[in-house]
């Protein structure tokens, strides 16, 4: 609530300033509307997933971001119990709202990670794990397809089940809602500058990393160059190192007037359920400033300034109204 006041503060002022100065504007509402992310949703919002196909293709994009499948070596344990597949995935704990949700729609349960700020959202019960098997089957666009396929072995053998192995997903990225899963896992939303130096300039930017060959040894290049060719912007490489082991990096990085419509078009389409819906809020509002050259006001600039210290780690406030419209979605 004190970000909200202190955006109804700068708002009030330049709404004085527009009575005093300004009189010819078609429409001045929008010079000192406050960010959508504090105030109602904006007219013509419509739900995403008013389908249950549509969360289903954001799930398999979520998988293949965050998860993991589970595919015992041997059907029984030491102590002869039958053993489960399992699908797994990793967030972070101020999202765990959104896996509690996800939860009620596809089964499992959400658990908290000790000592870290990470929760695990774990589907191991068979019921639940056949049912997610077959929803994300065919919607899969990365090399984690492998991994899946191991896992429909293992039920169609040992469990009896007969599904078949589809194949990667390859229509459109723009028609479905996966990308906005996988970008839930992995995605970031920055808005540069602010940093004390007169030569900085704002920028506003998404970006959406991934190692170049994945864990299985398989290259990630082809889903990303069609990431990147989809909203129209750059891919680009660097070397990094984790554990003293040195790997590659691709990222897809938009930052110009086109490539952040393309996105912020998208995911007006297809939502994001986790917190990062409340960072692409603030992205889209100082996207439109920026690019409407407001930022040149010092009111606006200040606004920006302010967009910027709530997202992401820095973020302290959180509103999950976007999970309700999806309540009565049924799996």
């Amino acid at each position: 609530m004190c970000l909200y006041l202190k955006f109804k503060f700068i708002s009030s002022l330049l709404n004085a300033f527009l009575t005093l100065f300004v009189t010819d504007l078609p429409d001045s509402s929008i010079f000192f509307a406050l960010p959508s992310v504090l105030v109602n949703k904006p007219s013509g919002f419509a739900p995403a997933y008013d389908s249950e196909e549509n969360l289903t293709y954001y799930l398999g994009g979520l998988i293949e971001g965050d998860g993991s499948f589970s595919v015992p070596k041997f059907i029984k344990d030491s102590k002869g119990k039958k053993r489960v597949a399992g699908i797994e995935i990793i967030g972070n704990l101020k999202d765990k709202p959104a896996y509690e949700f996800l939860k009620t729609k596809f089964g499992g349960n959400v658990y908290l990670t000790k000592g870290t700020k990470t929760v695990r959202w774990m589907i191991k019960d068979l019921k639940s794990v056949i049912n997610v098997v077959n929803c994300i089957n065919g919607k899969l666009r990365t090399p984690k397809i492998h991994r899946f396929h191991n896992m429909i072995d293992f039920l169609n053998l040992y469990y009896g089940t007969n599904i078949s192995k589809l194949p990667l997903d390859d229509s459109p990225l723009f028609e479905n809602a996966w990308l906005a899963g996988f970008i839930d896992s992995d995605g970031h939303f920055a808005i540069k500058g602010f940093t004390g130096n007169i030569r900085t300039y704002i920028a506003v930017q998404f970006y959406l990393p991934q190692r170049k060959v994945d864990i299985s040894g398989v290259s990630m290049f082809e889903i990303m160059q069609q990431i990147s060719s989809f909203l129209d912007c750059s891919l680009k490489s660097r070397v990094t190192t984790l554990n003293k082991q040195e790997f590659e990096v691709i990222t897809v990085t938009t930052s110009n007037k086109n490539s952040n419509k393309i996105l912020i078009d998208y995911f007006y389409k297809f939502h994001l359920l986790t917190s990062k819906y409340l960072d692409f809020k603030c992205f889209e509002r100082a996207n439109y400033l920026y690019i409407n050259k407001f930022h040149r006001d010092p009111v606006f600039y200040e606004e920006i300034r302010l967009l910027k210290s709530s997202m992401n780690n820095s973020r302290t406030e959180f509103n999950w109204d976007h999970l309700e419209q999806y309540i009565d979605i049924n799996q």
